[in-house]
């Protein structure tokens, strides 16, 4: 992981984020207690499923996923980097909207149609993290808090990781499955193609690493592993 800098809910004329989602979810919340919604939106209204506001539940919100409606602009805010991988998200690969604070913990519900707790994550590492609460929020990790260890792709405490959060990072890596099998051959072969490209083979270039996988990319350079010509 590395420092992910929070970025302000998008507003029209990009992105109208606050109607399209944060107000359908409110509604939505509303319709599934009883009561009515406080806009119009096309489509019948949602049946009732509680009899007040206090008793829907996360559970609930996820047959609404507004949220989704947000994943073109949560792309474009946040240069299309998973927050917790630190790589790019290419279209194909299902970039999704992960909660922070998961849908089934988040109070008030409304959370779950609220910007500032939307992550960019790759639909792999939101499957792992599903409604896990303790791992470090990307807003709050700072740099040289994570590092790597270039010859297995393994990720672990940094030299500039503070005591007093060493047991939330190791934590962190191991909820999170940082250094389980598919994401090492997947930081192993991005290594490999920068350092150890095949024979006869230029290797990918410094820019194109820094781009889609910055965590490695700023790690050779830590660690004074770039080839030469790019230090």
């Amino acid at each position: 992981m590395i420092p992910v800098v929070r970025q302000p809910e998008p507003k029209p004329p990009a992105y109208d984020f606050h109607h399209d989602v944060y107000e359908r979810g409110e509604d939505t919340i509303r319709q599934l207690a009883g009561l009515p919604p406080l806009r119009v939106w096309p489509g019948p209204n949602i049946k009732p499923r509680v009899s007040q506001i206090a008793n829907v539940t996360g559970a609930m919100l996820g047959d609404y996923p507004h949220w989704t409606r947000a994943l073109p602009a949560l792309q474009e805010a946040y240069g299309s980097l998973c927050a917790y991988l630190a790589r790019r998200i290419e279209l194909v690969e299902t970039p999704t909207a992960d909660h922070y604070i998961a849908r089934r913990q988040a109070k008030p519900l409304i959370l779950a149609y609220t910007w500032s707790n939307l992550r960019l994550a790759h639909h792999y590492i939101n499957g792992v993290k599903t409604d896990l609460a303790d791992v470090l929020d990307p807003f709050e990790v700072k740099e040289g808090w994570f590092a790597l260890i270039l010859a297995t792709g393994e990720t672990v405490p940094g030299p500039m990781a503070p005591k007093n959060r060493l047991a939330d990072i190791q934590r962190t890596i191991t909820l999170l499955q940082l250094n389980r099998g598919p994401i090492l051959k997947t930081r192993r072969r991005a290594i490999d193609r920068y350092r150890r490209p095949p024979v006869g083979q230029r290797p990918i270039p410094l820019w194109s690493l820094e781009e889609d996988e910055p965590f490695i990319a700023h790690e050779l350079r830590r660690q004074g592993q770039l080839n030469p010509g790019d230090a």
